[in-house]
């Protein structure tokens, strides 16, 4: 959506909201962001998941306001779409500060990383206790459900590319996955928790607040520390990841574990994210990489069956 028709939008809305300035943000796969009056941060969503997406985010957003540590964007402004779970634009409140970034945390004093880790770990834990009052559709994810519709997809997408010899190989990983009697502990997690998703106020040293809540979701909370853990090189380094799991009372060497089926399940996800979200090179490359086999098929499938770590 471009700046016109976004402004468009929001005052068919809310004709009375007067517009000093607004300024495109940026781009991402799911939505489209501006600012509006320096104040407001509006995202559009680009497709349809995005927009039950926007949804659920401003549900659970305007939840959780009050009950976490953290300052997190208050829904100030919703667009209502005439489909149902749906939102054409929310806007919210502009956190304050500045992105975390690598640099900033190797400036960083080993006090003022342990005081950003207790943080963070008071905001996980009661992130991770809060229960909903009522159910929100498509919040909560099953597994095999997830997995059933990932193995749909990438039946339909790639399999006329790929060899049979492949075709078989696949299938084995998705009957073991669900035939799988997965147990874990299922809570609120942000799903996609990065140094980048964290405001920082270079001037006290603290937190100015957390964004990007739009994979929120009610799933394994482990996901949310396998999550950080892909995070190393934009941001959090290794011993500061494993020094917040333990303040979350999570064993580093479980997330660890599932880290390694993660690695060898990503070049089937990626094969499934590319054609869902018409990243049409992601999927042709993912498909090129596996015309001769999966990569470490036989030590996480074969010589020990690990698919009860997908996630």
């Amino acid at each position: 959506m471009n700046k016109l028709e976004a402004q468009a939008a929001i005052e068919k809305v809310y004709p009375d909201l007067v517009i000093e300035s607004f300024e495109f943000l940026g781009s991402g796969f799911d939505s489209d962001a501006f600012l509006l009056n320096q104040s407001y941060v509006f995202k559009f969503p680009r497709h349809a998941r995005a927009a039950r997406n926007l949804y659920k985010e401003a549900v659970v957003l305007r939840e959780i306001k009050d009950q976490v540590p953290l300052k997190v964007p208050e829904i100030c402004f919703v667009g209502e779409s005439n489909r149902k779970h749906q939102l054409e634009f929310v806007g919210h409140e502009k956190i304050n500060g500045v992105p975390l970034t690598a640099d900033i945390l190797q400036s960083l004093t080993i006090e003022e990383k342990e005081n950003l880790n207790k943080e963070l770990a008071a905001f996980f834990k009661t992130l991770h206790g809060i229960k909903l009052p009522e159910s929100i559709e498509g919040l909560e994810v099953d597994k095999k459900t997830k997995a059933a519709y990932e193995y749909k997809v990438i039946k339909q997408a790639a399999y006329p590319l790929l060899p049979k010899s492949v075709q078989l190989e696949i299938d084995e990983v998705y009957r073991r996955i669900l035939q799988q009697d997965f147990h874990y502990q299922k809570c609120l997690i942000h799903n996609d928790f990065g140094a980048s998703n964290v405001y920082y106020d270079q001037a006290t040293n603290r937190i100015c607040g957390l964004i990007d809540f739009g994979d929120v979701a009610i799933y394994d909370r482990d996901m949310e520390f396998v999550c950080l853990m892909f995070d190393y090189e934009e941001g959090f380094d290794q011993e500061f990841v494993q020094k917040l799991m333990i303040a979350c009372e999570i064993d580093p060497s479980e997330i660890q574990k599932k880290l390694g089926f993660v690695d060898f399940y990503n070049q089937l996800e990626n094969i499934y994210l590319g054609q869902e979200f018409g990243m049409t090179e992601l999927f042709e490359d993912s498909v090129a990489e596996i015309q001769q086999g999966l990569k470490g098929y036989k030590e996480n499938i074969l010589l020990e069956d690990k698919t009860i770590d997908y996630l």
